[in-house]
């Protein structure tokens, strides 16, 4: 019977079972991903120390600008990829089992792309500080980068959103 109102497509609530694991399982990785940040910053500053780059000094002001503009770039495709994928067109073919649900299933990979974008700002910082050492900018892109990542944490409303419309 469950099968056939399956294929009905009468939408399925998500259990309270189902969001607890996912989000567990969601926050976990989130808590990852954000310790990597703090991690970036202890490795920028103790290995600054020792540092004897052997790149040309003069590539740090012509990179300088353009990971800054990256960073922007990365903050506005995140918004818009992350939005792409929850419509359901930008959907993987597989997902990981721990993700039954469809809403989780869709939820799951555009946040953890989400973060992963946003984690990328954070490396941007360290590149920089590591050829300028310049500490303003591992400060200022991991900032950035935490912040956007605290933007798509994992919220327990816009999960069970995303399973209302699907």
């Amino acid at each position: 019977m469950l099968s056939r109102i399956k294929k009905a497509g009468v939408r399925e609530m998500i259990t309270d079972e189902e969001l607890s694991k996912g989000m567990l399982t969601l926050k976990v990785i989130w808590l990852g991903m954000l310790g990597s940040l703090v991690i970036y910053l202890v490795l920028g500053l103790v290995i600054v120390t020792n540092l004897k780059t052997s790149i040309d000094e003069s590539i740090y002001p012509l990179l300088k600008p353009v990971l800054y503009i990256l960073t922007v770039v990365v903050l506005i495709t995140t918004r818009y990829i992350t939005k792409y994928i929850l419509s359901g067109k930008g959907q993987p073919k597989r997902v990981a089992r721990s993700f039954d649900h469809p809403a989780l299933q869709k939820y799951a990979p555009a946040m953890i792309l989400a973060w992963a974008m946003s984690e990328s700002i954070g490396v941007f910082g360290l590149i920089l500080f590591l050829l300028g050492k310049n500490p303003t900018d591992l400060y200022l892109l991991t900032l950035i980068s935490a912040a956007a990542m605290l933007v798509y944490r994992p919220k327990k409303d816009e999960l069970i959103s995303l399973s209302q419309r699907s």
